[in-house]
């Protein structure tokens, strides 16, 4: 992350949309930088970019595209995928910190810009921590460590909505809390099924903090 002002990099198709992120984001005290579409997102992303905000569909280079060039080349940024592409089964493999649905409001794209840009102080930044800091990631994770289940029958155990089942799948996956396999059911359609993927996580913080999950609620 850069010192100075943070930066931040908007990847969006729409010039109108992205030069309104823009003047939002430079009033709110951000360096920005603009790419309307992936050739020139590769182009302006360097190691001054703190927060890369991705739309999924954009000419020659999609956002999953630009986002795993990103993790690929070890870039030190926050990502969030600003998009009207509703979640699915394919974001919980996705590298993203954050996915937001548009339309976007000026208040919920700086808090979500402040809240990425923010250095945690060293020890902090740790992915199981995230999840489990999650009060919606934690009601999924004890949903599947009673049995393995479809994001569908994670949406009726824990009563949350689709959209934010996906998105806390993805944050469990990041922290390695869960685990997936593709399911053929006896018509011959495919789907994933998801189950925690751990005996025992215990993260440890400075002074003497620890955060502990058990599957068998022990």
């Amino acid at each position: 992350m850069s010192a100075e002002r943070p930066n931040v990099l908007i990847v969006e198709d729409e010039r109108q949309l992205a030069d309104l992120y823009e003047e939002w984001l430079e009033m709110a005290g951000y360096l920005v930088r603009t790419a309307y579409d992936g050739g020139a997102a590769l182009e302006r992303l360097d190691t001054e970019v703190d927060v890369a905000l991705l739309d999924r569909r954009l000419p020659e280079m999609r956002g999953k595209q630009i986002l795993e060039r990103i993790r690929g080349a070890d870039h030190d940024c926050s990502v969030a995928m600003v998009t009207a592409v509703e979640p699915e089964a394919d974001i919980v493999e996705m590298g993203f910190d954050e996915y937001l649905l548009k339309p976007v409001g000026r208040d919920e794209l700086t808090e979500l810009v402040d809240e990425l840009s923010t250095e945690l102080p060293p020890g902090l930044e740790d992915p199981v921590l995230d999840a489990l800091g999650d009060r919606k990631a934690r009601r999924c994770l004890y949903a599947l460590q009673e049995s393995p289940k479809s994001a569908g029958e994670l949406v009726e155990a824990t009563g949350l909505a689709r959209t934010t089942v996906y998105r806390r799948l993805n944050t469990l996956r990041q922290g390695d809390l869960i685990s997936s396999r593709t399911t053929i059911d006896p018509d011959g359609d495919h789907y994933e099924t998801f189950a925690a993927d751990t005996e025992l996580v215990l993260v440890e913080l400075e002074e003497g903090f620890r955060v502990e999950t058990d599957p068998d609620g022990t």
